[in-house]
């Protein structure tokens, strides 16, 4: 359980949606509606973006291991796939060339992802990724920024 060893004691201050579907053996799924924006047409192309829009479907699957978790995003016909594992007591989370570390920190609200630092193809750029997620007793609400690229976010439902 990547967030439990991350987060430790602040795990269980988590709001219930969150804290069960981190908690699951072998992972997860959740289904919602997002929107995507984009500040830069181009960059965001080039970061791999989605399409922009509102409204947008988007199912997650989370295949969790011992040590690492992939991610996977269906936006609408979209796919963007990432791995997320501990590095020291940051999560690290890579996209094909992209390797972000995030300072996760949670509470009762939910949890905040702080980018530590950013690499693409080993290049460290100045560019900033901040996330959060807002939990309650059934769902989330999220929004994760990308520097001047764009951003997207929404609300997602566990599966049962």
């Amino acid at each position: 359980m990547l967030y439990a060893q991350l987060l430790k004691a602040d795990f269980e201050r988590l709001p219930a949606a969150l804290r069960s579907f981190h908690s699951k053996p072998g992972g997860g799924r959740a289904s919602g509606v997002v929107y995507v924006r984009h500040a830069s047409r181009w960059l965001a192309r080039l970061a791999g973006f989605p399409h922009s829009g509102e409204n947008i479907p988007m199912e997650l699957e989370v295949a969790a291991g011992e040590n690492r978790e992939v991610w996977i995003r269906r936006f609408g016909g979209c796919v963007r796939k990432s791995v997320q594992r501990r590095q020291g007591g940051l999560l690290l989370a890579t996209a094909g060339p992209i390797r972000v570390l995030f300072r996760v920190v949670g509470d009762e609200l939910g949890m905040r992802f702080e980018c530590r630092g950013l690499r693409v193809l080993g290049i460290p750029l100045p560019l900033r990724v901040e996330g959060k997620v807002n939990g309650a007793e059934s769902s989330w609400e999220f929004e994760v920024k990308v520097g001047r690229i764009g951003s997207y976010g929404g609300v997602m439902v566990p599966a049962p």
